[in-house]
């Protein structure tokens, strides 16, 4: 199986070193050459292109795994055999322009990517879409290559998931980072809040979270929420979003008094 990542970001980098551990022929391609370099030296064992011209390639896919804004006038900067399913890797974008290359999917993998942190993609879903059934058995098999497992979407579906992943995933590690900094402020190693952090997620996924909610809010102990919120006061952001949260858990259940 040929395969080309275009990009070199984050989810590039690590799809790369993922394929880069299977026997899929591997290339890459970059805007940024100076990025394309340092991926070559990371993974020597990549070839990488200096051309938009992907016809003598003749990839099975090209993965684009672009910033958002990008994709879809960097996506028309390539010419593609008409055989080569192009897929993006994007949770929330479509490609716009159909008429200019017709064989396209989707490959999204549902995880966070940073480049300095290790992925087990054999817990990480890829959520797949394909403008046929040849399409979507090609990108089964780019996930099977990597032992990632895969689930069949539509548009609609892969947004509201991908909306889901940002409030669970990207806003409870910017919490967590808010509350690092609250007691870094004191003198205080947020590491004590671990056990808690792992404890809580592991009850919601046990069970349905708000079904084990607990703290202040849910108890209607509006004390001692004043009382956080005047610790909060040297951070009026972070204040806010505690009195918003609070707020979201008594009207969810149904404690509210308004």
């Amino acid at each position: 199986m040929k395969i080309v990542v275009i990009g070199s970001g984050n989810v590039a980098f690590h799809l790369i070193k993922a394929f880069t551990q299977t026997d899929v022929m591997l290339f890459v391609h970059a805007r940024n050459k100076a990025a394309l370099d340092l991926l070559k030296l990371e993974f020597p064992s990549i070839t990488t292109l200096s051309t938009y011209d992907l016809t003598a390639v003749e990839p099975d896919l090209v993965l684009l795994s672009l910033k958002d804004d990008a994709l879809n006038t960097v996506f028309q900067q390539y010419t593609y055999p008409v055989n080569t399913l192009v897929a993006h890797t994007s949770g929330m974008q479509t490609i716009v322009d159909t008429s200019y290359h017709q064989n396209l999917g989707v490959f999204y993998p549902l995880q966070t990517f940073s480049k300095s942190a290790i992925v087990e993609w054999g817990n990480t879903p890829v959520l797949i879409e394909g403008t046929s059934e040849k399409a979507l058995q090609i990108l089964e098999k780019a996930a099977n290559a990597i032992h990632a497992p895969y689930f069949e979407t539509g548009v609609d579906q892969r947004k509201y998931i991908h909306a889901a992943a940002v409030l669970t995933s990207n806003f409870t590690n910017h919490l967590i980072g808010k509350a690092a900094v609250f007691l870094e402020n004191k003198s205080i190693d947020y590491h004590i809040l671990q056990p808690l952090v792992e404890a809580t997620i592991r009850k919601a996924f046990a069970n349905h979270p708000f079904d084990v909610q607990t703290g202040p809010a849910i108890r209607n102990d509006v004390s001692t929420m004043q009382m956080h919120e005047t610790l909060l006061k040297e951070d009026e952001l972070l204040q806010k979003i505690y009195r918003n949260i609070s707020e979201s858990i008594r009207k969810t259940t149904n404690l509210d008094t308004e």
